[in-house]
């Protein structure tokens, strides 16, 4: 035997978990749609669905009007097709009642509609319809079409660079990578919704062509049946179905006239993110200037010989009213925001939590004296604005990780010609350069021999003696292929090598934690391994310092981050893990210093004295270095500022090779008198480079 389930045994609440009731809604709505166009109903049930398309139309004018962006009425397209179908359904329901029932029917939202259109004349009536036809089809449906057309390709046109935007916002460290996908799934949004409208405008152009099929099939069908079938004379069979027929097209298109404009009220949302009525007021109100002349243009106009003078002064003196209320108004309101900015500001200086914004340190910043001020200042195209920009872009893609901002600034106490480069609010490069001269890298002895006088200055990038040539003296520099540098090209550069030196100090965690976000989209498996459960975010961090600190690059960091793995569990000593990463970064630090010929010109160490050294390597609680005697330190510096001598002639990077247990101390060792001094190790030096050496560092 078969048993039945009794309604005691549905579950309800597992029903609607499955399907939502708001789903569910949808679903019997597009059903009953559907059985409109089939099954006849009563009038009175007529009347109520028209009401109801009357009211859809207005509530959907409505919250397109106070819309905010497009993307906030995303299933606007999907609306546009049920409302488009219930339409037509009622349509055709009606024409078949119409037709069907001639002078009986008794509709009275139709016969409200043509009376109070018609006003008991029938050409009145076809006229303000076919108005209303060509209106909503020929200019709001049109117009709306060609708007969500261009909407639509100038939308996906534009995706390449948004996305392009959201990647070098995310390189960056501008934002993170959640950021990043939230503003790519609204990319990806807006194109569909744009695409979407594109198509769902063909609903509304189809529509009216249908409204305009069915008020002439109307028309047609209902004096035929009026004639052969009701037996009316041509005169009232046309009265009567031309009546319904202008009633029933009326109930029908004044929906579709609203449907058309709220279409082109939001595909042609703009930029703004208010309401359409905010937005008329702040703008259209914005400028009071207009209304009072434009009240002065329509007093032109009514003293027009010919021309009605009261209807133009009458609007005059009301737009001339409007402009000085407008204009008194924002006076007012100017005076106001003044004053309540100024006492929000007395009252902020009294909140000692207030003060913490004024210690906050700019990370980079550049104070020049007053004869430099031209070069920093936007209202005279301050060239050195746009070099410190290109100089941070290049240091950047160099070293491997972005160069925060730059605040330039004057600094009256400086001297006029002097500037100087503050890290944090701490002094770490001083310069002084002319405005009006050239900077030459000779001494002042071979300039004189050339006929050249000038001013000569240490070089603060390799301290060596440079020369400021006056202006006067640029054609012939030039002519003498003697190679000179502007203001512009000095400090820049200047600038450069100091962002470079201290470039351990500039990068942060934070940045850090970016590199790491970028890595996750690429190898997201070494940075779960690595970070924390193998080291923690600081410990990453200060072995990318000790490499950026000897100008290695970091844009690798996938291949950094592996052997940061692969090490990790030997040791925890950031710079004993730094050593390790140089060795799997060879390849790239020979590509740094070789020449053309793959060479690398070195100087080296005894390897008697190297021993030496080595002993002399001290371990204690604040880390390891080395302690050599003061003689024999001396003496090896000494050797160092020599040959530093022979690479300057030779026009190659000062290199020193030496083991690399020496390595990272011997750095740190010449590191404050030779900083621009690079000591490689032997492991880093790959097979396919050629070492020459020029030298050897002894007892």
């Amino acid at each position: 035997m078969v048993s039945i389930p009794f309604a005691s045994d549905f579950n309800f609440q597992e029903f609607f978990k499955r399907f939502p009731i708001n789903d569910l809604g949808v679903a019997i709505l597009l059903v009953m749609v559907l059985a409109i166009m089939i099954i006849p109903m009563p009038t009175f049930m007529l009347d109520l669905l028209m009401v109801l398309n009357i009211s859809i139309g207005i509530v959907i004018l409505l919250v397109a009007i106070f819309l905010h962006k497009p993307l906030d009425f995303a299933s606007f397209p999907s609306i546009l097709l049920v409302t488009t179908l219930f339409r037509l359904a009622l349509n055709i329901s009606s024409t078949r009642m119409i037709l069907s029932l001639g002078s009986d029917f008794d509709g009275k939202v139709v016969l409200a509609f043509a009376k109070f259109v018609t006003s008991g004349n029938m050409v009145v009536g076809a006229v303000a319809f076919g108005i209303i036809t060509i209106v909503q089809f020929m200019v709001i449906t049109k117009g709306s079409e060609r708007v969500a057309e261009v909407a639509a390709r100038f939308t996906l046109d534009a995706m390449p660079g948004k996305q392009m935007s959201i990647d070098a916002d995310l390189n960056s460290g501008l934002i993170d990578a959640n950021e990043a996908k939230a503003k790519r799934s609204d990319i990806q949004k807006e194109a569909t919704f744009f695409g979407s409208m594109d198509g769902a405008n063909k609903f509304v152009r189809g529509d009216s062509v249908a409204g305009i099929i069915i008020v002439l099939v109307n028309l047609i069908g209902g004096i035929i049946i009026g004639i052969f079938q009701q037996d009316m004379d041509l005169a009232l069979s046309l009265e009567t179905f031309a009546t319904l027929t202008i009633g029933d097209g009326l109930v029908g298109q004044i929906p579709a006239l609203l449907m058309s404009i709220s279409t082109g009220l939001v595909i042609t949302k703009a930029a703004s993110e208010d309401s359409l009525g905010t937005d008329i007021v702040r703008q259209l109100f914005k400028k009071p200037d207009v209304f009072l002349f434009t009240g002065v243009i329509l007093a032109l106009f009514g003293i027009v010989p010919g021309l009605p003078t009261i209807p133009f002064l009458t609007l005059a003196i009301g737009s001339g009213l409007l402009g000085y209320t407008l204009n008194k108004a924002s006076a007012v309101e100017e005076d106001s925001v003044s004053a309540q900015e100024e006492q929000a500001a007395k009252e902020a200086m009294k909140k000692p939590e207030n003060l913490l914004g004024t210690l906050a340190l700019d990370p980079i910043s550049v104070k020049t004296g007053r004869n430099l001020v031209p070069l920093i200042d936007p209202s005279q195209n301050g060239p050195l604005l746009e070099r410190i920009t290109l100089v941070r872009y290049q240091i950047g893609q160099e070293l491997g990780f972005v160069i925060p901002g730059v605040r330039v600034m004057d600094d009256l106490s400086l001297p006029p010609n002097q500037y100087k480069v503050e890290i944090r609010g701490t002094k770490v490069a001083l310069g002084e350069g002319y405005t009006n001269a050239y900077y030459v890298r000779m001494t002042l002895a071979e300039l004189k021999e050339k006929g050249i006088d000038g001013e000569e200055v240490t070089d603060p990038v390799n301290g060596s003696r440079s020369v400021w040539v006056n202006a006067e003296f640029g054609d012939k520099l030039q002519q003498l292929g003697v190679p000179a540098k502007t203001i512009v090209d000095y400090v820049s550069e200047h600038f450069a090598e100091t962002i470079k030196r201290y470039a351990d100090e500039i990068m942060t965690r934070q940045n850090v934690q970016a590199l790491l976000e970028l890595v996750k989209n690429t190898n997201a498996a070494i940075v779960r391994e690595l970070v924390p459960d193998m080291l923690s975010l600081g410990q990453v961090h200060k072995v990318l310092q000790n490499l950026v600190r000897e100008r290695v690059s970091i844009r690798d960091l996938s291949t950094i981050l592996e052997r940061l793995a692969d090490y990790a569990h030997v040791s925890r000593d950031t710079n004993l893990l730094a050593e390790y990463v140089r060795q799997s970064l060879a390849r790239q630090i020979c590509g740094q210093y070789a020449d053309k010929e793959d060479t690398v010109t070195v100087v080296t160490i005894d390897p008697r004295l190297e021993e030496s050294m080595i002993s002399a390597i001290h371990q204690s609680e604040y880390g390891s270095f080395l302690a050599l005697d003061p003689g024999l330190g001396e003496s090896v510096l000494g050797q160092i500022k020599e040959h530093l001598k022979n690479f300057n002639k030779l026009k190659k990077p000062s290199i020193i090779l030496c083991s690399p247990r020496l390595r990272p101390h011997f750095k740190r060792f010449i590191e404050r008198n030779f900083p621009m001094f690079a000591v490689l190790s032997y492991n880093e030096i790959v097979p396919q480079i050629k070492v020459q050496s020029i030298g050897i560092i002894n007892n």
